[in-house]
Formats: C-alpha cells, sequence, structure tokens
C-alpha cells in the first residue's frame, strides 16, 4: 500500500508539474503577442487636415499582430480616399505602423453631372465639398479624363507658356483643347501636333500684341488664323 501512495504522490507532481509549465509557457506565448499587437499609427503627411480622415480608414488595424497586417489592403483602403497621392506604409516593429501621404494639389475645377470637383494633380477627381482650395483654379468644360489635362499641362510647361493665365478650357468630343485667356482671347488648338501649334503661337505672340476679344485658331498644321469677334 506504501509503495502504491507513493507511486500515485509521484504522478501527481509529475502532473502538477506539466500543468505548471502548461500555464507558464501559455502565458510567455500570450505576453508574447500582446507586444505584436499594433497600438500606434503615425501618420505624417503634408496636410494636417487630411489627418483625421485618413485615421478612420486605418484604425481598424488596431490591435490587429503586426505580422499579419495586410500592407496591400491598407493600401487600397487609402487610395480610396482620391485627395491622397505618394502612399506608404512601413512597419515600425515591435507594435507600430508609420504611415506617408500627400495632399495632391488641386490643378483645376470642373462639373460632372451637375457636381463641381477639383482635378487633382494625382489624376483624380475630388469632391469639393471635402475640401476648400486655397487658389483661384481654372474651370475645365467638356467630357475629358484627368490625365488629358494633365498631359496638356506638362506640355505647356515644358515649352514655357504660362497656363496660369489661363481662365477656362473647353475639351472637345475629337479630343483637341480651347484655351481661354483674359480679355475674351482665345486658343483653338489642333487634336494632333500640338507643340508644333503652340510653337508657332509663341513666335507670333513674340512679334505681335495680342488685342482683346481674339480668336486665334492653330488647327491647320502650321497656319495661325487670327479672328477678331
Amino acid at each position: 500500500m506504501l509503495l502504491l501512495k507513493s507511486k500515485n504522490k509521484i504522478y501527481f507532481y509529475i502532473i502538477l508539474f506539466f500543468s505548471l509549465t502548461s500555464i507558464i509557457n501559455l502565458n510567455i506565448i500570450n505576453n508574447i503577442k500582446k507586444k505584436f499587437l499594433i497600438n500606434s499609427i503615425k501618420i505624417n503627411s503634408n496636410n494636417i487636415e487630411i489627418n483625421s480622415k485618413v485615421m478612420d480608414r486605418i484604425k481598424y488595424v488596431l490591435n490587429k499582430n503586426i505580422f499579419s497586417l495586410e500592407k496591400e489592403k491598407l493600401h487600397n483602403n487609402l487610395n480610396n480616399l482620391k485627395f491622397l497621392e505618394n502612399i506608404s506604409i512601413k512597419k515600425e516593429y515591435p507594435s507600430s505602423i508609420n504611415v506617408y501621404v500627400n495632399k495632391t494639389k488641386f490643378i483645376a475645377t470642373t462639373y460632372v453631372d451637375q457636381k463641381k470637383y477639383y482635378v487633382g494633380e494625382n489624376g483624380k477627381l475630388i469632391n469639393t465639398s471635402e475640401f476648400i482650395s486655397e487658389n483661384e483654379l481654372p474651370i475645365i468644360f467638356g467630357k475629358f479624363e484627368a490625365s488629358d489635362y494633365i498631359d496638356l499641362k506638362n506640355k505647356l510647361k515644358n515649352l514655357n507658356i504660362n497656363y496660369n493665365s489661363i481662365t477656362k478650357y473647353f475639351f472637345h468630343k475629337n479630343k483637341r483643347w480651347d484655351l481661354y485667356y483674359p480679355k475674351n482671347i482665345i486658343l483653338k488648338l489642333p487634336n494632333k501636333n500640338i507643340i508644333d501649334a503652340m510653337n508657332l503661337y509663341k513666335t507670333f505672340k513674340n512679334l505681335n500684341k495680342i488685342k482683346p476679344n481674339t480668336v486665334i485658331d492653330l488647327r491647320i498644321q502650321n497656319r495661325l488664323i487670327l479672328k477678331n469677334e
């Protein structure tokens, strides 16, 4: 009987040892897991106004394990904020993430289905109800892609033509532009060979003073036609 009791004691202590060991190991594992739960999101932006909008999109990752964070999903969530550009996400172990974003520059306004939008330098349309532009922006009429306007703007910039004085643009169905300047001066561009046409305009402008209410028609290749309205 004494031998049986001794054996039972040994079994008891063995079971107790493994139970305590398991509990201790489980606590260690849980503590390690907690250490890698995201508890901080740092937003680095060029505009304080957008920080809360960005945070609303990504705060769901708080208390998630940093190793299981899907950066692509997080990037897509932020990319849906059309006023953002240059989005970058970096993990800072053990429990933080850094988000780098910029607010795109507004370069024009337009109307789609009677709603007003900003045209962003990132090639997207941004609802004007979200922000107030600090600058006076030109307006674009017609059905166009933001990339069409950005392409034209870049061509004007490369030709050293001051696009800041243009007050209005009209994009035609055949993919050509009319540019409206102050004093009712209108520049009609072709849908091809825009650079050649603009160089012809630059030469003419350097030699002549353009009068108000003048239409400068560059639609025919190598020709500049003046009309006074």
